[in-house]
């Protein structure tokens, strides 16, 4: 039983959902918008938790999300800090492929410091 909850827990950090902090994304998004379906797919291929919020029937929780988070267009992605609750707003689609290139490199600097 124990060696089963230690493969699963390796499982979950190689996944990332697990590591220094546990990370999801939100999507909130238009359901047949094609960048907020593109957002979808993005997290998908990288194996990341995220949940789809469509706000397609509700212009109030739109205008709510567009004054929270200061963007007029969806999507609208952020990255949620499980453990603290803590959000960090990444933006749009390009913002989100922007952002991973970005982590990229910083990891694999990071690695070649010797600090990763």
């Amino acid at each position: 039983m124990w060696v089963n909850l230690r493969r699963f827990i390796t499982k979950l950090k190689k996944d990332k959902f697990l590591g220094d902090k546990m990370v999801y994304y939100k999507i909130i998004c238009w359901n047949e918008c094609p960048f907020c379906l593109k957002a979808k797919m993005e997290l998908i291929e990288r194996r990341l938790p995220f949940e789809y919020c469509s706000v397609d029937h509700s212009n109030t929780l739109l205008d709510y999300y567009k004054a929270i988070y200061k963007q007029g267009t969806v999507p609208m992605i952020v990255e949620i800090n499980q453990s603290t609750g803590q959000e960090k707003f990444i933006g749009g689609y390009t913002d989100l492929i922007e952002y991973f290139k970005k982590s990229l490199v910083e990891s694999q600097v990071s690695n070649v410091d010797g600090n990763g």
